[in-house]
């Protein structure tokens, strides 16, 4: 799972988009023997072989210098960690010993304990009893045992990823409890608000297994906390809905708060509990599950398969509330018209229609909104560009007709690109017209 510390919503995406297959990826390798569902999947290849190892930890400067052996990346990409060099990456409350090219690794907090053992030329990694098969084995060496350190690193619950435009590998040290916030009230009061938390292990989505520790009482998560050193690492998860039981953003950012305040390592993400059927399709796997996201908070509609000729005009802002126009062209030659606006982002910051309109367009007005689409010809402009950025917003702009789907996603298109810029301004005209 991604941390996220202070970033906003349009930095997430981003970090999706950069980091979504060699981060958010788990191995689901099909076998007899039971797989860790976090495991690393290696697609950094053999190129890297003959590269120096970098390992930063907070992904600005490579900051861990190794005197004398040092890591290297094997034939499948992993990165081969000298087991002399163990205690200077791995610390807080871990230990480990070598025994007959066997390492057995054991980690306690809060006497919740865990243990990795791997062995020499052996694939199968052992967490908790259980065999994992990793694609990679670790290797002996002139009387030095090397281990991959990304099986062994995650398995750990340590972060290891592998940064393929700074071309270094980024080393996160393990959170020692996941803290957990949602909300029961659908209308997001802050009396419905609920907490709970898991010791070590793995961060996870499962309600069942986060609802063991559940309280209404944060101070009873805090006398947990209470117990860990100085600067452990602390992951707060907020769980939301796309529409209402949000957790107001106050009372998380005092939770934030509260943990930094007792000396502890606060970072934070989150996820939803809505699974929704894409609305979006023909961008990134990370794009349309957005995308989706919101036009569902908007009560829209995938209108990829309709038989209709439908164009929707899609705004998704970073700090305002996002809106949609849709035109449904009828036989008669005239069109139908809604707009919706959001309660902000559906992404963890609201999901809902704080105003919905409809209106109908003449044979005429209709007439000049397919003209522009003729002249600005929208069904030959290329689906995506290479301009990207933060915060701002996002436009995605979807047509269909005689059953041919058509969608293009811009970046802050702006008077610099004039053909799509036209199209936006159009609809943000017909927007403010609806608005008054």
């Amino acid at each position: 799972m991604k941390k996220i510390s202070g970033l906003t919503k349009q930095m997430s995406f981003i970090i999706t988009l950069f980091l979504l297959c060699c981060v958010l990826v788990s191995c689901t390798v099909k076998s007899d023997t039971p797989n860790y569902e976090e495991l690393p999947e290696l697609d950094y290849t053999a190129d890297r072989a003959n590269k120096e190892v970098n390992i930063t930890g907070d992904g600005s400067i490579p900051n861990y210098i190794f005197y004398g052996l040092q890591p290297y990346f094997d034939q499948t990409g992993a990165t081969m960690l000298p087991m002399v060099h163990f205690d200077e990456l791995f610390q807080g409350n871990i230990n480990y010993k070598i025994d007959d090219n066997t390492v057995t690794i054991t980690k306690n907090v809060l006497d919740v304990i865990t243990v990795v053992s791997v062995m020499a030329d052996s694939n199968i990694l052992i967490r908790d009893g259980k065999e994992i098969v990793m694609n990679t084995t670790p290797v002996l060496k002139d009387g030095t045992l090397y281990v991959p350190l990304e099986f062994v690193g995650q398995a750990l619950g340590y972060g290891v990823y592998w940064d393929e435009i700074l071309e270094w590998v980024q080393f996160y040290q393990y959170d020692s409890v996941y803290v957990y916030i949602w909300n029961e009230n659908e209308d997001s009061s802050s009396r419905g608000i609920k907490y709970s938390y898991i010791i070590s292990g793995d961060h996870t989505e499962d309600m069942d297994k986060i609802k063991t520790n559940v309280t209404s009482n944060f101070d009873d998560v805090k006398a947990v906390l209470k117990n860990l050193p100085q600067g452990a690492e602390i992951l707060t998860t907020k769980i939301y809905r796309t529409k209402g039981y949000d957790v107001p953003y106050k009372d998380f950012n005092i939770i934030i708060e509260e943990i930094s305040d007792m000396g502890l390592k606060s970072s934070s993400t989150d996820y939803c509990l809505d699974k929704t059927t894409l609305i979006i399709k023909d961008l990134s796997k990370a794009i349309n599950e957005w995308y989706s996201q919101e036009l569902f908070a908007l009560d829209e509609e995938a209108i990829y398969d309709s038989k209709s000729q439908i164009y929707r005009f899609s705004y998704f802002p970073s700090f305002s509330d996002p809106f949609v126009v849709r035109i449904e062209i009828k036989s008669d030659g005239t069109a139908d018209v809604y707009y919706k606006i959001g309660k902000g982002n559906a992404y963890g910051d609201g999901g809902g229609i704080s105003k919905s309109k409809t209106a109908k367009l003449s044979i005429d007005e209709t007439n000049e909104f397919l003209e522009l689409l003729d002249r600005t010809k929208f069904w030959e402009l290329t689906t995506e560009d290479d301009d990207i950025g933060l915060d701002g917003y996002d436009v995605c702009i979807e047509g269909v007709k005689d059953e041919a789907y058509h969608i293009i996603n811009r970046w802050c298109p702006d008077s610099g690109d004039k053909v799509v810029y036209s199209i936006e301004e159009y609809f943000n005209a017909l927007k403010q017209k609806l608005d008054n």
